[in-house]
Order: C-alpha cells, then sequence, then structure tokens
C-alpha cells in the first residue's frame, strides 16, 4: 500500500504537505487515523486525480466527514487487501493443480513401467514356454503394484478435486463479498465505478442510451441525531431495498457512499430516467419509517433525486457531475424532489 510520504520527496515539501492534511482534516473536525491522513495527504499531493475529485466534491457540498473519507479510503486502498486474497487463493489453487500433475506423472511412469513388463512378457512366453511361471509371477506382482499405485493416485485426485472445489466457492465467495455493500446489500462503491465505465462502454460500442441517477436521503443526518444510527442504518438499508424495487433488467442500484446511492440505466434516455427517478421519489415518499424493535413510527423518509444522460466521449467523473449538480439543485429547490441536467445552467 503506498502510504506518505514518498520516498525521494524533498523533506519541507513533504512536510508542507503533511500539515494540509492535517488542517484539513482540522477544519472539519475530523479525528486523524492513519487511514484518514493518508487520504488527506494524498489528495494535497495530487497523486491520485480521482481520489481528490471524490475528496473536493464532498468539501464543496459540505459533506466531508470521518464517514466519508474512511469510505474513500476503503475504496480506493480496500481493494488492494481484496487483491492480496485473491492471489492467495489462486496461488493455493496453482499449488494444487501443480500436486495433480506430479500425481499424473507418477502414473504415466508406472503405467510405462506396467507396459514393459507386458512386452518382456509376452516375449518370454513366445520364447520359452518353459519359463511361463515365472513371467507369470513376475507379471502378478506388477499387477499388483499397479492396482496400488491406481489406487492411492485415486485418493490423492479425489482430495485434490475437493480442494480445488473449495478454493474455487472461496474465490466466489470474495468476488461477491467484494461487490456488495456490508450494510445494505446491494452494489457497492467499486461495482458501482466498474459498472458504470463498462455501461459507458457498451453505450459507445452499440450507439445507445444511458442514464445515472444520483439519490440522496433528505435531512439523513437530522434523522441520525434524533434516532440514532442503528435506526439510520435502518433506514439505508430500507432505501436500498425500495430502489432495487423500482429498477429492472440490467439497471444497477448502489450505494454511492454515505447516504448517498447511484442508479445506473443502460439503454435509458433522459426523459426515461427521469420518469424513473420519479417512481423511486414517490414509492419512498409513500412508506412510514417505523421502529421494529418498539413499533413506533418515526415519520417519513424523502428522496431527492438528479438525472443526467450520457454524451458520448466524455468521462464518468463528468457523467457523475452533470447527474450530482442536478441533485443538489433538487435539494436546493426544497428537497423530494426530481431535477435534470436540463434544468441546470448552461455552463455546467
Amino acid at each position: 500500500m503506498a502510504l506518505p510520504p514518498a520516498e525521494g520527496e524533498d523533506f519541507a515539501l513533504i512536510q508542507d504537505r503533511a500539515r494540509l492534511a492535517l488542517g484539513l482534516l482540522s477544519q472539519h473536525r475530523i479525528p486523524p487515523t492513519p487511514a484518514r491522513f493518508t487520504v488527506a495527504y494524498v489528495h494535497h499531493a495530487g497523486e491520485m486525480p480521482d481520489l481528490s475529485l471524490a475528496v473536493n466534491r464532498l468539501v464543496g457540498h459540505n459533506k466531508l466527514t470521518a464517514t466519508a473519507v474512511d469510505e474513500i479510503f476503503d475504496q480506493f486502498y480496500g481493494r488492494q487487501i481484496e487483491e492480496a486474497e485473491l492471489r492467495n487463493a489462486s496461488q493455493q489453487i496453482e499449488r494444487t493443480v501443480n500436486e495433480v500433475v506430479e500425481y499424473i506423472d507418477t502414473a504415466t511412469d508406472t503405467a510405462q513401467r506396467y507396459g514393459s513388463v507386458l512386452a518382456e512378457f509376452t516375449d518370454k512366453a513366445r520364447e520359452q514356454a518353459a519359463d511361463i511361471g515365472s513371467a507369470v509371477s513376475n507379471m502378478l506382482d506388477e499387477t499388483h503394484r499397479m492396482a496400488e499405485t491406481n489406487r492411492s493416485l485415486e485418493e490423492q485426485l479425489q482430495a485434490s478435486s475437493r480442494e480445488i472445489a473449495l478454493l474455487r466457492e472461496h474465490l466466489e465467495r470474495l468476488e461477491m463479498e467484494a461487490s456488495l455493500d456490508g450494510l445494505t446489500g446491494i452494489a457497492n462503491r467499486k461495482r458501482f465505478d466498474a459498472s458504470l465505465r463498462e455501461a459507458m462502454g457498451a453505450a459507445n460500442r452499440d450507439q445507445t442510451n444511458l442514464a445515472l441517477l444520483m439519490v440522496d436521503i433528505d435531512y439523513f443526518k437530522r434523522f441520525n441525531d434524533t434516532h440514532g444510527h442503528l435506526l439510520g442504518d435502518q433506514v439505508l438499508k430500507l432505501v436500498a431495498r425500495y430502489l432495487t424495487d423500482c429498477i429492472k433488467g440490467n439497471d444497477l442500484a448502489a450505494r454511492y457512499g454515505g447516504e448517498e446511492f447511484g442508479v445506473i440505466l443502460p439503454r435509458t434516455r433522459l426523459e426515461d430516467a427521469i420518469a424513473v427517478a420519479e417512481q423511486i421519489r414517490s414509492h419512498v415518499a409513500s412508506k412510514k419509517v417505523v421502529n421494529r424493535r418498539t413499533g413506533q413510527a418515526l415519520g417519513q423518509v424523502t428522496l431527492s433525486l438528479g438525472a443526467a444522460e450520457y454524451r458520448r466521449g466524455e468521462t464518468a467523473a463528468e457523467l457523475i457531475h452533470r447527474a450530482d449538480e442536478a441533485l443538489y439543485l433538487a435539494k436546493g429547490g426544497g428537497r423530494n424532489r426530481v431535477m435534470s441536467e436540463s434544468n441546470l445552467p448552461a455552463k455546467v
């Protein structure tokens, strides 16, 4: 993991970046842990433009919190831990396959030796019928050894087969866990980023439409402060479920970060994306949040949504930016509403 400071850099420059990093965390009252300091330092160093884009976006909307910084660290550095686990599993598979190859080599050598003995037996049987008894005895001994070798090989291959099956299940589980948000169970930010890139590639290749929704829970911080984080987590799970209820086919709903979600809508025009967003908004607004433990009604949860359509040749960051700006236009306009890029000033 590439942690600051970078080797070979000027000490004064490193010190200045470290001071700026701590200043950023202090300004937003974020306790400085090693992971959070890493995010702030790399941001000021300009070493990862995508990371800086994420930080600047949160700062611009006054949403840079400890949780948000932790999520950025997980997004940009957590994948290295996942890759290490995958490499370890792959190495185990390679070792197991090599063992199988050795078993097969052993069986091949044994079969070749058995073939030689069989050929020798045949030759002797033809040349010296009188020595047939000795030849048969040798043949029986070699056949017994061959049977024992085959039995051992079968056991070894069965064990290796079970090991490979377990490793395959482990890899599949790792892949699944790496793509899902631990709290809500829907796609996480990593899968959102990968899926958006894939959807953009398909839109370019097939000359089809692609739309994106950015979704934010209204007054979520107030709800958390009033009712506590456990009920806040319940709201996040409910919203995630309502999002998946309202999409279909190849559409993808993901937790983008904190209380914000993203919805990728392949083969969808802007006007249709607005209709989907409105369906999501009204579906959530019609529900009441209830404390499952006490049965107490906690009121209504509403969403603000922004919609944008992909423009061929643009980056994912540009598409997200327009949808995000539309989202904050919706929040600034009173919340519990849908706005699209068509409502934005021409310069955006």
